[in-house]
């Protein structure tokens, strides 16, 4: 127990405000065995209270997940528990007694979810002196009350001091995923990670190599959606763990950047930093404030299958990117480094690193499409005149992806870098570009993204005698790219383009 009495509970007063939670106790109570709220739930409460009032920030509403231990029958607490509320029921883990209750609709954004598991421990002090960090290894039994606080490894004085401890010294050996963990949460948090866990941490992160890809991909992504992050994965670099989880990206240090003073990872991590500064609410840019911005930010927002949002892919983009550069390296006769055809080369070593890590299937290819063409807005920007068949033909090849395309190259090329010195207002013709593009998706995306068809398949087919082929699907982009052009308007004209073209032997490009 820790022995400043008053302070916990009075802290702890926020939990009953909680409605779930006071279900919860008033059920569990009535069973008659003791009942245990842990984890994050007690950390946050605690957290809370203790920061209201030293800039690290206030809490607000109630904990979504709610993890709960019990000496014994966790599967079948979890059941009783579903039932009594009207949530869905879930076995997490047979072998460990683990159950999980989801209510509400993770669309409403108001799901919660309790996980009741029995103690792996012969007592709940073994079981907390098992966990990973002192913050997390706290107890609260809701079924009494006042609600006082169990707190057998010190993580109320840990909290106070905004220090990061590991329970014990095999607590990282234990589950090698809290390498992750650690840094993600003393940058969640503000927390230094104290000297020996550093060293913990240290020791630990090779056996990230036995842990499930799902776990380490879980842990990966909750970092990146931090606040600076690239400082995050600077400090996993530093302690170890991103080179086990991320090989591809340690063959970039000490890579040299044509037209940068640093090398290819600190790079990586400048873009990562520099997407976060230009995304919507972030401090915006001349090519981004219009007034499509709440449509931009609802586009970065947007879910895909597998539960992770653009946002976070494209910062995942953004950190690989040129992980493609090594294996392409080249120097000219003056020792100029070159590495041409790196963005296809990593498009594939994204998609191995996604694929590795268990992303779904279309967060893998969205992920790829943004590494496969990152360049190409630069490359448009030195173009003449940036035309509307161009622009068409980047978003045909890249899709809604194109968007985030635009977004990496504006965080890739900064205006110190965009072009070779010497060419001037390059920084400039980047952001035009970037800007027209970005109009292009937002304001004439039926105009010159994807111009409704004037001929369908089927009238190909009947009125100009074409079997059903390739040939079709073909012409029928074709047709799309020179409505884009504005060159075909109306359906008269398709028809006389399409004749057009037949007669010159175009049909198949």
């Amino acid at each position: 127990m820790d022995d400043d009495a008053t302070f916990p509970r009075a802290s702890l007063t926020h939990l009953n405000d909680d409605p779930l939670l006071r279900r919860l106790s008033e059920w569990l109570s009535a069973t008659g065995s003791p009942a245990y709220l842990v984890g994050g739930a007690v950390r946050d409460c605690l957290l809370g209270c203790l920061t209201a009032g030293d800039g690290r920030g206030e809490s607000s509403g109630y904990a979504l997940d709610l993890d709960i231990l019990v000496p014994s029958g966790g599967v079948r607490t979890a059941r009783h528990l579903a039932d009594r509320l009207g949530g869905a029921f879930y076995i997490l883990d047979a072998a460990r007694d683990v159950g999980r209750v989801v209510l509400g609709k993770a669309a409403a954004g108001g799901q919660r979810i309790v996980d009741v598991a029995a103690f792996q421990g012969a007592t709940l002090l073994d079981d907390l002196r098992g966990r990973d960090f002192t913050l997390n290894a706290m107890a609260v039994d809701i079924t009494r009350q006042p609600l006082t606080l169990i707190d057998p490894t010190g993580g109320l004085a840990d909290l106070r001091a905004g220090c990061l401890r590991a329970v014990d010294t095999d607590s990282l050996q234990r589950d090698a995923v809290r390498t992750l963990r650690a840094v993600r949460l003393a940058a969640q948090f503000g927390f230094e990670i104290e000297p020996a866990t550093l060293r913990l941490i240290e020791a630990a992160a090779p056996a990230l190599n036995g842990v499930s890809a799902e776990r380490v991909r879980d842990e990966l992504v909750k970092i990146l959606a931090l606040p600076n992050a690239a400082a995050s994965v600077q400090r996993l670099d530093q302690l170890g763990p991103l080179g086990v989880v991320l090989p591809e990206l340690m063959p970039l240090k000490g890579l040299p950047q044509p037209h940068r003073v640093v090398d290819g990872f600190q790079h990586s991590l400048e873009v990562v930093a520099a997407l976060e500064r230009r995304l919507p609410p972030g401090e915006g840019g001349t090519t981004l404030s219009r007034p499509w911005w709440e449509r931009l930010e609802a586009h970065l927002q947007t879910v895909l299958p597998g539960g992770h949002s653009r946002r976070l892919l494209l910062t995942l983009a953004g950190l690989l990117h040129d992980i493609g550069k090594p294996a392409t390296l080249s120097r000219d006769p003056d020792g100029a480094p070159h590495f041409y055809g790196h963005e296809g080369v990593g498009a594939e070593l994204a998609a191995a690193v996604l694929t590795r890590l268990r992303f779904s299937r279309p967060a893998t290819e969205w992920v790829a499409t943004i590494v496969r063409h990152h360049l190409r807005p630069l490359l448009l920007s030195r173009e003449p005149v940036l035309t509307r068949r161009a622009v068409h033909r980047f978003f045909r090849d890249a899709g809604a992806a194109g968007v985030d395309v635009v977004l990496l190259a504006l965080a890739d090329h900064p205006p110190e870098s965009a072009l070779p010195e010497g060419e001037d207002g390059a920084d400039a013709a980047l952001a035009r570009t970037a800007d027209t593009l970005l109009e292009a998706w937002f304001e004439c995306h039926a105009e010159v993204v994807a111009p409704p068809p004037l001929l369908s398949g089927g009238e190909l087919v009947r009125q100009y005698g074409l079997a059903p082929s390739p040939q079709i699907g073909q012409l029928q982009r074709d047709l799309q790219e020179a409505q884009a052009a504005g060159e075909v308007t109306t359906t008269d004209q398709a028809r006389a383009w399409v004749i057009e073209h037949l007669s010159q032997g175009r049909g198949v490009r």
